[in-house]
């Protein structure tokens, strides 16, 4: 999914150091309460904020607010650091020389949501051709607000769509599935092959459902997920760590990361649901509708399950 447009969703939550039950995102025993911080964070971070060590930049824009903790636009994400080439693929004439001091900035969408009266909250966040500003945000909110409440910890827990039981994507058709096991013996695919194969392989299965039919719904299909050191589905007696589905949702249909050792994992795809402008990038309000739906969904049944 490295190319696609990706959209990954976390839930907020706040509560004491040491004790794990969440506290109210306005809990009176907060010197500053999430949604109010949030919307400071916002507004703080509006010029760009460098990370040497990673050599990185962000910075945000926000396009619409409504309320305390409630905003959405873009993080204008930067890479900097190296030399390269800015070629013209028509011409193929070299255009400029980048520098290590050039920072090259992309636009991806975010949304932080904190509905009334709740213990929780979202934060959405676009990648884009794999990538993301994810560790740089969060990681620099969670340590100015602890900063700010002395005691108290905030939490951004990743979403899986079939951690959310009851939702949409939970008891969504699966059209096609994926597994995947990287870097495996290549013993395994010497079944299939006189001549031999190399010591390792990446393996990859792929079932699909025939035409107006499906494999099953994602819940139930995730059911066979066995826990050991880490999450794997088992097919045939092989273990893959990683996995990922095209579900039907509704008249789409959303190719999603289920199960992964790495980001892919809760990665909702959302190429085929959006539209690009002239400049490559998906428009902001196709993302800003995509997002609502998704995060409509997921706040629906935390609620219900009274997480």
């Amino acid at each position: 999914m490295a190319s696609a447009i990706g959209l990954r969703v976390y839930q907020i939550s706040v509560h004491r150091k040491r004790n794990p039950k969440p506290l109210g995102l306005t809990s009176g025993d907060l010197p500053i309460d999430v949604p109010t911080f949030i919307t400071e964070f916002v507004k703080r971070h509006n010029n760009s904020t460098q990370n040497d060590e990673m050599e990185r930049s962000w910075y945000f824009e926000a396009k619409d607010e409504d309320g305390p903790g409630n905003n959405k636009g873009y993080v204008h994400y930067g890479t900097f650091g190296f030399e390269s080439n800015f070629v013209d693929t028509k011409t193929k004439k070299r255009n400029y020389r980048r520098r290590t001091t050039d920072v090259e900035e992309i636009p991806l969408f975010y949304e932080f949501w904190c509905p009334e009266n709740s213990s929780f909250g979202f934060a959405a966040f676009q990648s884009f051709q794999g990538r993301s500003c994810i560790t740089l945000v969060t990681s620099k909110l969670r340590e100015d607000f602890e900063e700010r409440n002395k005691g108290f910890t905030l939490s951004f827990q990743k979403i899986l769509p079939n951690d959310v039981r009851g939702s949409a994507y939970y008891s969504a058709p699966v059209k096609h599935l994926r597994l995947i096991k990287r870097k495996t013996k290549g013993d395994i695919a010497d079944r299939y092959f006189d001549e031999g194969s190399p010591d390792e392989i990446d393996l990859e299965i792929v079932m699909s459902a025939r035409r107006k039919e499906s494999l099953g719904a994602l819940g139930s299909l995730l059911g066979s997920v066995k826990s050991s050191e880490r999450s794997v589905l088992t097919y045939r007696g092989i273990e893959f760590p990683e996995a990922v589905a095209e579900v039907r949702v509704g008249k789409k249909i959303r190719r999603v990361g289920v199960l992964g050792i790495n980001s892919d994992a809760g990665a909702i795809d959302l190429t085929d649901s959006i539209k690009r402008g002239p400049d490559g990038h998906p428009t902001y309000e196709s993302l800003r509708h995509e997002t609502s739906n998704i995060l409509l969904d997921f706040y629906d049944t935390v609620r219900k399950r009274g997480a």
